[in-house]
């Protein structure tokens, strides 16, 4: 019996030992930090957060234009959640948008961030959240460069870079995951409303051209003539947005 006890003991060292010289990767340790971030209560997240980080991470609001130094990060790194941590984007899919807040092509993996339909502006947008701890981020939009398509346009205060010359671990869990990464799953809630936006668009300017053609008289001046196939134009152009929605 005492010999049992002894070798379920020296067991029981030998496994603590391992773990402690070979820990979980970094990116399983902040996946589980940002778990419990999430249940939060709104009183925390003021007292961890700076005011403008907590506006736009907790109160989805937007920060202003060129505002962000972050805007200028070329160096090799990851932008992390700033709220719990998460790693979200890489340099290596980061590019100038022109528009004035950081924007990207492509997260670190499908599990990195959520998609939602939002309304707030009326005309139906796709929200940006951090996975892990429901944090906005900013929003996607698909006039973004190849491969994807998409410019996921976010704002600089809910972010913190990490070069990679700071951080080799970071660095390497983050390579590890894009290594494996799923697609970002697109839902939806988020595809139905624009695609339901644009078809009615299309249809509305195409049978504006319809009924201006029929009406048009064949010695028009030229410059009418020219106006009455902007509804053809613009349907052309919603529908080919709508067609956008579908891939």
């Amino acid at each position: 019996m005492a010999r049992a006890l002894h070798r379920c003991l020296l067991l029981s060292l030998v496994v603590r030992s391992s773990s402690f010289l070979n820990p979980a990767p970094r990116h399983a340790t902040l996946r589980l930090r940002a778990a419990v971030d999430k249940r939060r209560s709104d009183e925390e997240w003021r007292a961890t957060l700076s005011e403008d980080a907590y506006y736009v991470l907790r109160q989805e609001g937007t920060e202003p234009p060129r505002s962000s130094p972050l805007n200028d990060v070329t160096d090799p790194g990851t932008f992390l959640c700033k709220a719990c941590g998460e790693p979200l984007f890489t340099t290596a899919t980061k590019f100038d948008s022109g528009t004035g807040w950081p924007s990207f092509f492509d997260p670190v993996d499908g599990d990195a961030v959520e998609l939602r339909a939002d309304f707030k502006l009326v005309l139906p947008r796709t929200e940006v959240r951090c996975a892990a701890c429901d944090g906005h981020l900013g929003h996607v939009f698909d006039d973004g460069p190849r491969p994807t398509g998409c410019r996921y346009c976010l704002n600089g205060v809910a972010l913190n870079f990490v070069a990679d010359a700071d951080d080799a671990d970071l660095a390497a869990a983050v390579v590890a995951r894009e290594a494996a990464a799923a697609p970002v799953a697109k839902p939806l809630s988020t595809t139905l409303p624009s695609l339901a936006f644009n078809v009615a668009l299309a249809g509305a300017f195409f049978a504006s051209f319809a009924a201006r053609s029929d009406e048009l008289p064949a010695d028009a001046p030229v410059l009418q003539q020219a106006f009455a196939f902007f509804p053809l134009a613009a349907g052309v152009f919603y529908a080919y947005q709508a067609a956008k929605t579908l891939r």
